[in-house]
């Protein structure tokens, strides 16, 4: 469980900010109903931040659905992942993402597995992102 936590967490907070040092902090729940917290500091491009982009740069994803803007959109897509055993080589990631100045945060719902259309046969979780500005990549 902690690999595909780290792989979510990994793939959603890819660097597209440019020269500003980020702090994000990350909590997903998953079927056991355990929370498994994440935190980090990234240097991401100089201004732009554009939740799309944060989104869109995952890897092997694509958007099945994308409403908003770079302020605030609403997203379904489905990622690829290579190396990963049958049945675990694809995820439905589908949530809401918001950037307000200096602070991004994103609340998501993933599921992984062969067959997400059937109850049951998934691995899901669900959890939250938050990131804030903190001043300039040293």
């Amino acid at each position: 469980m902690q690999k595909i936590i780290f792989l979510v967490l990994s793939i959603t907070v890819y660097p597209v900010f440019a020269g500003d040092l980020w702090e994000i902090n990350s909590t997903s729940v998953g079927p056991d109903g355990k929370s498994q917290p994440y935190s980090q500091k990234s240097c991401f491009p100089k201004d732009g931040m554009d939740p799309s982009k944060v989104l869109g740069n995952m890897g092997d994803c694509t958007f099945d659905q994308k409403n908003g803007n770079a302020t605030a959109m609403t997203f379904i897509m489905t990622c690829k992942t290579p190396g990963m055993p049958a049945g675990l080589d694809s995820m439905k990631v589908s949530g809401d993402a918001n950037l307000n100045g200096d602070v991004f945060d994103m609340r998501y719902t993933m599921a992984v597995g062969a067959n997400q259309a059937l109850p049951g046969g998934d691995f899901k979780m669900s959890g939250n992102l938050t990131a804030h500005k903190i001043g300039p990549c040293d």
